[in-house]
């Protein structure tokens, strides 16, 4: 039996199970006439093209495991609603005796997947650290091509439809059933995952309270294949989904390498801005990291509160900053984007004994 029949007709009952028959139709209709519905190989509908290894391990059925620290866990779930279904990956700490104190969603980039993420950025040691929980979606070829997140597309850039309905649907979720105190969800994410979690950050500021973008574009960056090639090489790209003053908006956390040469540097200052758009009493503050390859652009409120912290790390290139070889894009001897990000979330400094 083909393999594009066999996909399609996945995705039709992954669509009956969401509870979209009019899409589940859609694509069987298609499957029985040959069409299917998987993008074509040649095709990058993110933009990025990158080389890379996906690393992963499984047991005697052929299911992905992985271990945390001593005694905590990497379970595997699935969600759906009737924006769509996913599955995910959740790391549960082994201990957190005064409770939870959070969850950070994590969004891989493209050619990866969520086991590699959470080796690559060894967000797991930090979570175990600090008493959180990490929820790892995982983004398929089925879906997109390259295993994209689809930040780029209209349809999902926007509240109450698509990914970003699915994935606030999978953070919401995890919150209720985990005891997460309020106000500390995050998300993050690299790449195409960083460009999604922007806009989660716009789209649903009720659910996540700071989100991390490293090496990725601001929210409405583009809404064109072709307009992500150009954001991402540095032409426009500029925040289009913007919360204004009168409503909630996000923390903001950027990280992004001089040395990129996937998505342009400029892109972290766009995502910077459109944070000020949004907090328009913040003023700047420049500061230098004392490894001396950061340096550091805070957006401060009147009452001290810092809502955004661009990072522009010198001589980065498009890899998570300060990750680990085992996993994919990963530049382990520059600074601890891990650390970095969960200091931002939990409000203390790099370095506190927290």
């Amino acid at each position: 039996m083909p393999d594009d029949f066999l996909r399609t007709m996945k995705q039709a009952t992954r669509a009956t199970r969401a509870g979209n028959p009019t899409q589940a139709t859609r694509l069987i209709q298609e499957a029985l006439r040959g069409r299917g519905d998987a993008a074509p190989a040649e095709a990058d509908y993110d933009g990025v093209t990158i080389e890379g290894r996906v690393v992963q391990d499984n047991d005697s059925k052929g299911r992905s495991t992985q271990r945390g620290a001593t005694g905590a866990s990497m379970l595997t779930r699935s969600f759906y609603c009737k924006a769509g279904a996913r599955d995910y990956r959740l790391f549960l700490p082994s201990t957190a005796p005064d409770g939870v104190r959070g969850l950070v969603m994590m969004l891989h980039g493209c050619s990866q997947n969520a086991d590699d993420f959470a080796r690559g950025t060894a967000m797991n040691d930090h979570a175990e650290k600090h008493g959180l929980i990490v929820a790892y979606p995982c983004q398929t070829t089925e879906y997109n091509a390259h295993g994209c997140w689809n930040w780029f597309e209209p349809g999902n850039q926007m509240r109450g439809a698509g990914e970003p309905a699915i994935l606030a649907g999978i953070a919401q979720e995890i919150a209720a059933t985990h005891g997460v105190p309020e106000g500390a969800v995050f998300v993050a994410g690299l790449s195409a995952g960083g460009a999604m979690a922007a806009v989660l950050g716009a789209t649903y500021p009720d659910v996540f309270s700071a989100i991390g973008v490293h090496s990725g574009l601001a929210a409405g960056a583009a809404n064109t294949v072709t307009a992500a090639f150009g954001a991402m090489q540095g032409k426009g790209g500029r925040a289009t989904l913007v919360q204004d003053a009168s409503g909630a908006a996000p923390r903001v956390m950027v990280i992004h390498g001089t040395a990129d040469s996937t998505v342009s540097p400029v892109n972290g200052a766009h995502v910077l801005a459109a944070a000020g758009v949004a907090h328009p009493l913040a003023r700047r503050v420049v500061a230098t990291e004392p490894d001396g390859r950061t340096t550091i652009v805070r957006l401060e409120m009147p009452d001290g509160t810092v809502v955004a912290e661009h990072r522009e790390v010198t001589g980065l290139a498009h890899a998570w900053s300060g990750g680990d070889a085992a996993g994919s894009f990963t530049a382990p001897a520059a600074p601890d984007a891990s650390a970095a990000m969960v200091a931002f979330f939990l409000g203390y400094t790099i370095g506190e004994n927290r």
